[in-house]
This record gives C-alpha cells, structure tokens and sequence, in this order.
C-alpha cells in the first residue's frame, strides 16, 4: 500500500499557505486566543500575551475535536515537546519538554503536584492520564524551578479538570473500538446559589497489541479514575474548595503484569482582602502512589502552602503585584525489598514581582531558594518580559534557572528481579545511589509573535536553549544504579506555533519543532527528534456535524545502543454529529494510512484503528 511522504518543511510551508489564502476572505472580531488564561506562567491567573514565558493552551473545544484517549496523545502536537511509548495503550510513556527527560517535568492536576514518588526516578505516569473532563492544558517550557520546585527543571504541564456551572448537567459516553476497547464516561457538575460541584468516572478496558514483537501476545490494559471537585462561596472575601481523585491501572507486558495506584486530595482556602487587591490562599495536597510489577513500592507527599498576592494602586497607567510564596512537604518512599520507608523533608520561600506598564510592557520576576534535609540549600530564579511594538507585534523573552533533586527511590530504593526475555531468564537489583547530587539547568528563550487583527488567532516563533548539568544517568555495571555525568547536556532549537480559527466555522493549529541536542559526548540525545511537526484543523460543517483531520510528523532519532530510528507520518481523522439535541455520535481513525513505525526501539505502535462513540446530555 501507497503511503504519503511529506517533509516536515512541506508540511509547515503548505499548511501555512492554505491558512493564509482563507485568512484573507475571514472577519472575525475578536482575537479570543489573546483572551487566554493561564496560571502555570507566574502562579497568579494572567493572560497568556501578559506572560513572557513560553507556553501552549489546549482548550476544552480542541480535547473535545481530537476525541484523544490520554493526555500524552494531545501533549503530540505541542511545539518543543516529544512523547513516545514503550508499546500500546497503558505501556510506559515519557513527555520531554526540550530535551529535559520525563521526570523533569512537573505535572500539576487542579493544583496537585502528581509526580509519581513510587517511581524510581519520580516522573509522572502519562499512561494512565486520560483526556476526559478537562478544562484546559498549559504547556510551560523552560526552567522554572523558581516558581515551583524541584520537579520544573524543564517545565510545568498543568491541567484543570472542569468545574461546575448554573444548573445541573449530566452527561454519558461510551465508546468502542478494535481490539476490544470499550470505554464509559459518567459527568455529572452543576451550581447552585454560592456553591458548584463536579464529579467525573469513567472506566477504560482493551485487549491492546504486543508491546513487542519478541512476546508477539496482546497486552491488555483497564483503566478506572474518579473525580470529584466542589467549592462555596462563604462571604465576599472567603471561599473554600476541594478535590479529589482517585485512579487505578491494571495492565500486561511482555514479561510481567503490572499495577498502579493513585490517590490524591487538595483543600484550598481564599481570603481576599482590600477590594480584592490582597489576595491569600492557604492549601494543603496530599497524594498517594503504589505501584507494583517485579514487587511493590509506596511513595507519599504532604504538601502545605501559603501564597499572599498584593496589587499595588495603579500610578499613571503602572500596576505592580507583590507575591510571597511560603511552602513544606513530606515525601517519603519504599518498595517492597527495604525495611523501612525513607523520607525527606523540604520547605521553600518564593518571593515574586509582576509590573504592567500601560498594558503594553509586562514583567514578570521570582526569586526562590530552598531547604532540604538531604541535599545542600539552593537558590534559584526567573523574570519573563512581554511586549507590543505595533497593535499585533509582540516580542517576548524569558530566563531562568533550574534544579531536579535526585528521587527517593534514586537515593535508597533497592529492587532485585527476575525476569525471562526471548527464552532467557535475567536477574538482578536496581541500588540506590546515596551520594547522588541534585541536576541543574539554565535556559533562555526569546521570541517574536503576531496576532492577526481580523481573525482569532497568532503566530510565534521562539528561539530556545536548555543547558543541564549532573545530569542523572543509569548505569549497569559495576551496579545497576543511577550517577552525576560529568558533561553538560544541550538542547537549542526553534519552535513555531501557528493557532488561528481562520474563519467562523474552521481552527487551524500548525506546530513545528527544530531542535539540536548533545549529551556532551558529542551524540543526541535519545528519542529526541531533531524535527517535529503537525498540523491539526477542525472544520464545522454545521450546527450538527464536525469534522477534524490531524497530522503528525517526527523526524529521524538516536535511541538506546545507538540504534537509529526512522522518520514517520500518521495521520488521524475523526467526526462528529449531532442526531438529537441531547446526542451526539463520533467516530475516528487513528493512524490512517496504517503506518509501521516505532517511537522506542523493539516496541510496537498501534496500526490503523477505528473507534466509535456516543454522548448523550
């Protein structure tokens, strides 16, 4: 069978053209996407062009178009950001954020910090994340440690589940597909008075594929999460809301079964002050984690923290914000083979700045330096400036600084196992490394973007470059354990990022990636692609039918033992369409033209694959 071949070039230049053709003829009002909210930027609520910081905004209307199954096949399309996964559905999966690895990112849901402290390395589980009832995603690239810790030294994905409005809104959605895949999606939000609630399920099952072709057997998955979020307004000044979450995997893979555990809770109290120009928040997060394939490990955090944000009175047309950040965790952590739990206390204090002059220059700054029970203290930074030099030209830049403490499990865990692979049995044990030191990171980028004056749309093109040193390296011999490279590992590059509803019925998204990594050997790093592009549009038909056609393109990489991996396209097509008021049916096909490709060595991509769905409201 014939398979399409496009250059990445090709497919940035062409998309690019035809957007600009339909441009033309398009007379929309207002540029809705300058309207972006984000937090992840500078902890307070902003829109996205007052923030100099890189960052990406998936919205609800564009998780909705995609019908994405996870988090990680939306994060795909996101400029600066690399995914793969070691086989199919519930397989383990890595998010890279310009070359920082997975475990390098921290990744916040409703304000719960979530990296996974069973893991042995700490990163977040993005096999388990499905993409049902979310608000919207904010994709932060680049340091920002400053504002957040240990877990951002190569950025922040932050995701906000969605919160319920006037009334009661009940909603169900089933869908299926091949290789037995069912999933069900129960929603139920609403508000009243002073008060709103949301609670979400759903639940996931698929006989899958063979993660490899060594153990050519399917691997099975199942998936089950629950979410329930409420708020009340108490007076003018005081409100109060919480979440929690609850979720649980099952899956096989070619040597084993697995399971994985999530159990997380947040509480947030708000007091504003002075006509709103105070404002407080006092929370406190817990979370919960279990994971268990070769044996079991635990890893728990209790997290407090107060924010105190102070908006000076506006002195012609100069408003300044004054914001103190004061936080304490608990992290401990165990598997199976240790005899006690291992924990580590850390408390950080964050002072930061924002100053908007005649809304046209804004400058964002935090400076933060933390406490740790095991590691030295350290200090780290960020300032980010935004500004307009015409009506729809916006320059913006930031920098910062960044450190990623090793992991618990990277310090103590010890996991022996046993393990039979193509016919032979393996054995050995993973040893923690007690005298690893923290990574450190510092990166800059700056950029310039245009925002169309006669439709809802930009187009930004940012220069990036990411350095990090001690970098953590696992090693076989003489023990199988993690170390400090003595390099400094680079990654420099362009993104471009193209989001435009071209006209009232049609939203064109382009993104395009060129990035250049060396682990400071002189060799990429592995899974990185040196290009990446995509092209995802949405075209409303009418009032009842939609449809939306994506593709995707990585380019050639370097993976483990030096094992080169080939350039791929895939193409996604789905539908939608409203038979009744209160039901809608959709439909996909994921990987359309049936691309044989890999993303990790040895391990299998899902073919062509159909799904069908119904909602009902």
């Amino acid at each position: 069978m014939l398979k399409p071949r496009l250059t990445p070039i090709a497919l940035v230049l062409g998309s690019l053209l035809t957007m600009q053709s339909v441009a033309a003829q398009a007379q929309i009002e207002n540029a809705n996407q300058q309207d972006d909210i984000i937090i992840s930027a500078s902890r307070v609520e902003t829109k996205r062009i007052e923030s100099g910081s890189s960052i990406t905004v998936l919205d609800a209307q564009y998780i909705k178009d995609n019908q994405a199954r996870t988090v990680a096949e939306l994060l795909q399309d996101v400029p600066g950001v690399s995914v793969n996964s070691n086989g199919g559905l519930g397989q383990t999966t890595s998010v890279y954020i310009r070359g920082a690895d997975s475990n390098k990112t921290l990744v916040i849901i409703d304000g719960i910090e979530v990296n996974d402290l069973s893991n042995i390395k700490g990163g977040y589980g993005f096999a388990h994340l499905m993409a049902d009832n979310i608000e919207r995603i904010e994709v932060l690239r680049g340091s920002q440690s400053a504002l957040w810790g240990s877990d951002a030294m190569g950025g922040v994905i932050n995701i906000i589940t969605k919160k319920g409005s006037a009334g009661s809104t009940p909603s169900m959605a089933m869908e299926f597909g091949e290789n037995d895949y069912n999933k069900s999606t129960v929603n139920l939000s609403g508000a009243q008075g002073n008060s709103h609630y949301s609670l979400s399920a759903h639940t996931l099952t698929t006989d899958g594929i063979s993660a490899t072709d060594t153990d050519p057997d399917d691997d099975g998955y199942k998936n089950e999460n629950i979410t329930l979020k409420g708020g009340h307004q108490f007076s003018d000044i005081f409100a109060m809301d919480a979440v929690l979450r609850y979720s649980d995997a099952e899956g096989e893979y070619d040597i084993g079964d697995y399971t994985s555990r999530h159990r997380q809770a947040k509480i947030n109290s708000n007091l504003n002050l002075l006509n709103n120009r105070w404002k407080n928040r006092l929370s406190i997060a817990f979370s919960d984690s279990e994971n268990e394939n070769y044996g079991k490990s635990e890893g728990q955090k209790v997290k407090t923290d107060l924010q105190s944000d102070y908006y000076l009175n506006t002195v012609n047309d100069y408003s300044q914000r004054l914001s103190f950040i004061a936080e304490h965790e608990n992290d401990n952590y165990q598997s199976w083979s240790m005899d006690e739990k291992q924990r580590i206390e850390a408390s950080g204090l964050v002072f930061g700045y924002g100053a908007d002059w005649q809304k046209t220059v804004f400058v964002n700054a935090a400076v933060r330096h933390d406490y740790n029970s095991k590691f030295d203290d350290t200090t780290t930074y960020h300032i980010d400036v935004s500004t307009w030099i015409s009506d729809g030209t916006r320059l913006h830049a930031s920098h910062g600084t960044g450190v990623k403490n090793p992991s618990l499990g990277q310090l103590y865990g010890y996991s022996p196992y046993e393990y039979v692979w193509d016919g032979v049995t393996y054995t050995g044990a993973y040893e923690g490394n007690s005298d690893l030191k923290p990574e450190k990171s510092l990166s800059w980028d700056a950029g310039i973007e245009y925002n169309f004056a006669d439709i809802d749309g930009y187009i930004d093109l940012t220069y990036f470059d990411s350095r990090y040193t001690d970098m953590h390296d696992y090693v076989y011999f003489p023990t199988e354990t993690y170390i400090n490279l003595d390099n400094k590992a680079t990654a420099r590059g362009v993104e471009l990022t193209t989001n435009l509803k071209v006209a009232e019925k049609l939203r064109v998204n382009v993104g395009y990636t060129f990035m250049e990594t060396d682990d400071g050997e002189g060799d990429e790093l592995v899974r990185r692609p040196k290009h990446a592009a995509s092209i995802n549009s949405n075209y409303q038909h009418s009032d009842k039918l939609s449809t939306n056609f994506g593709v995707r393109y990585v380019g050639k990489r370097l993976d483990i033992s030096d094992v080169d991996l080939d350039d791929y396209i895939v193409v996604n097509i789905g539908a939608s369409y409203k038979v009744h008021e209160r039901i809608t049916l959709s439909a996909r096909l994921e990987n359309a033209f049936d691309e044989d490709y890999e993303e990790v060595s040895g391990y299998n991509t899902d073919p062509a694959t159909a799904y069908i769905g119904v909602t009902f409201k």
